[in-house]
């Protein structure tokens, strides 16, 4: 059977005939039905008396498919189908537990999800915060069942936009609640935790949740978040018209001779680029009645677009110990060296009263006794080391001996200008190069552009710096920070790349926090406090990494209840601290320097003998360069009044 396609290149007639036919007159309806009836590329056909001439139209093109309406979609971080394997904690105490999240896509959040803890008692509410702490939206859990996940929906969908870091949080005032220690990220479609510090607590009444433990712990908070998926229009795949079946069987006839030898330049690439110079002599008498055969197979396919289908990517969270601390949302906060605190400390033992009788050299006693006292010395402390050389900055002011609350903060007689707060509690700073000079901030200061200095200022709450996942450097002289009563539990002043001279923080449960390169502390007075639950630290460290200098400075811990240590340096990302010439009390232990790499310098420093609760000292001491540190005691003014003994470095 002869092929019905049209002729291949060259003209030849497909059966070999050269006989030269006239058209008959029926035959153009049955090419004008067949050209037409294939949705490939056709020609329109036009008689000149016997004659036929076939010009070639431009492609045919599918009529464009309606756009499908955006397909809704919602998910959560955790399946409600996942049990939640995670210690249950205690801590007898109201507080607020989140989760910091983020979305790819713009959407909106509809409720929010928690894994209550077996035992848990009471109402719960859940909400909904932005990066800045304002409460976006604010819902009570109804039908709570004994344990497992909770859900509440908001009354009206929240609007999130996409790559803004969000909080979702519960209050709940019994204080039991679910925590897994060093949890992943968590992601589910567009949704996904925040890459660290994600797990977030703050105890008290329902507000926004700043701390983040340094364990990566993760309370099981979740959020609802619905979006719109943009479903790419589906185009109907091409269909064929049969060939006709009762058409009379056409001949050919002779290309005219006075249409040109070439082809039409718009003539399908897939055809002969000029016009065949015969057509042949006869046509099958049996037309088949469905598509050929052997149709051109590059003839093109629409295939409708599949619905995207979001897929939760579990994320393996190993169930750790439970140790909550002090600091904003977007940090975590180090601690001691305990797997597992609870909720407060126990109350630290005093040690024996030691003995007065004096030893030429003092030495452990082999039965684990405490050690003799020797007798006291004078007054004049050890002549300090003097590395790091101290550079004083023009017009500041400088202590006797170490620093006290008269010769740090805001200089007496200081005239000080409020700042308006600008961003919900906080003052902040967004130009480069600013200068605070005597302002009174009531409330945080938020730094969010380099090389800021601040003078001669007092700041009601905290000093931070970092902002989303960026901190600006600063400078702080002579200044106090701090409310002048209460507690505030957050740190007085961090993050990284900051100088601190000659400040006073007062009545904050952390001092300064160390989170990154280059900070630089000198000559300055920390007076420490803590709320229920809280760890107080003088100085704390959280990937802190290099140039830590700490140098000529008080920091006194004494009579605070939940504590840490005046200085707690034990993150292993410390390379290269140095910490001279301070005056410590308090604490668990006085000193903690740990797990750090570089060079480590600890010299000249001094502890105020039995202030601490389980001992002066815990230290790495085989990397450590320990020189001229002692044990001593001092009078209210902060003056050392004798040595007790060298202190060597212990582990």
């Amino acid at each position: 059977m002869a092929s019905t396609h049209p002729p291949r290149r060259g003209g030849e007639p497909q059966d070999g005939s050269s006989h030269r036919r006239r058209t008959r007159p029926g035959l153009v309806a049955a090419l004008v039905v067949a050209l037409v009836g294939v949705t490939v590329p056709v020609a329109w056909v036009v008689t000149r008396g016997d004659e036929v001439t076939i010009t070639p139209a431009a492609a045919a093109k599918p009529a464009a498919a309606e756009e499908e309406p955006e397909q809704p979609q919602e998910t959560s971080l955790w399946s409600s189908e996942e049990r939640v394997k995670a210690p249950t904690h205690a801590d007898r105490a109201p507080v607020e537990l989140g989760t910091r999240f983020t979305a790819a896509k713009d959407g909106a959040a509809t409720g929010v999800r928690f894994y209550k803890a077996p035992g848990e008692k009471g109402q719960h509410t859940g909400s909904l915060w932005d990066a800045r702490g304002r409460r976006l939206a604010k819902v009570t859990f109804p039908d709570e069942t004994a344990s497992g996940w909770q859900e509440a929906r908001f009354s009206s969908p929240v609007q999130l936009e996409a790559g803004q870091v969000y909080t979702v949080s519960y209050h709940s005032a019994h204080g039991t609640y679910v925590g897994s220690q060093g949890a992943g990220s968590a992601t589910s479609g567009p949704l996904s935790t925040t890459s660290r510090n994600a797990g977030v607590f703050g105890y008290g009444g329902s507000a926004f949740p700043r701390k983040s433990n340094p364990k990566g712990y993760n309370y099981w908070v979740d959020v609802i978040f619905r979006w719109h998926e943009h479903r790419r229009p589906t185009t109907p795949r091409p269909t064929y018209t049969r060939w006709p079946t009762a058409t009379p069987t056409p001949t050919w006839t002779r290309w005219p001779t006075e249409e040109p030898t070439s082809g039409p330049t718009n003539w399908p690439t897939r055809r002969p680029t000029h016009r065949p110079t015969h057509w042949p002599t006869s046509v099958p008498t049996n037309v088949p009645t469905d598509l050929p055969t052997d149709l051109p197979t590059d003839l093109p396919t629409y295939e409708p677009s599949p619905t995207v289908t979001v897929t939760r990517t579990p994320t393996t969270r190993p169930t750790p110990t439970h140790r909550p601390t002090n600091w904003p949302t977007w940090k975590p906060t180090p601690r001691p060296t305990p797997t597992h605190w609870p909720t407060s400390e126990p109350t630290p033992t005093v040690e024996p009263t030691r003995s007065q009788t004096p030893l030429p050299t003092p030495t452990k006693s082999p039965t684990g006794t405490a050690e003799p006292t020797p007798t006291k010395t004078p007054t004049k402390s050890p002549e300090p080391t003097p590395e790091p050389t101290k550079p004083q900055e023009p017009g500041g002011r400088s202590c006797d001996g170490f620093p006290t609350p008269d010769c740090t903060g805001v200089p007496p007689g200081t005239k000080l200008t409020t700042k308006a707060l600008n961003e919900g509690r906080s003052y902040r700073v967004t130009t480069a190069g600013t200068e605070l000079n005597g302002v009174h901030i009531a409330g945080d200061l938020l730094i969010t552009a380099n090389n800021v200095v601040v003078r001669n200022s007092q700041i009601d709450g905290m000093v931070i710096n970092e902002f989303g996942p960026n901190t600006y450097s600063f400078k702080i002289y002579d200044s106090t920070v701090g409310p002048a009563s209460g507690c505030n539990t957050l740190p007085g002043v961090g993050e990284s790349k900051f100088t601190a001279e000659r400040v006073l923080v007062r009545n904050h449960g952390d001092g300064f926090r160390a989170s990154g390169d280059n900070i630089v502390i000198r000559d300055s007075f920390v007076r420490l406090c803590s709320n229920p639950g809280d760890h107080s630290d003088g100085i704390q460290t959280y990937k802190t990494g290099k140039g830590l200098v700490l140098d000529h400075n008080t920091i006194d811990q004494r009579g605070v209840k939940d504590i840490t240590a005046p200085i707690f340096l034990t993150d292993p990302q410390i390379v290269d601290a140095v910490v001279t010439n301070n005056l410590v009390m308090g604490g668990t232990y006085s000193i903690q320097l740990k797990n750090a790499r570089g060079t480590l310098i600890v010299q000249g420093n001094q502890i105020v003998d039995k202030s601490w609760a389980y001992g002066p000292v815990e230290a790495d001491c085989d990397k450590i360069s320990w020189k001229n540190n002692s044990i001593v005691t001092i009078d209210k003014d902060y003056n050392v009044t004798s040595v007790v003994k060298a202190l060597p470095c212990a582990k």
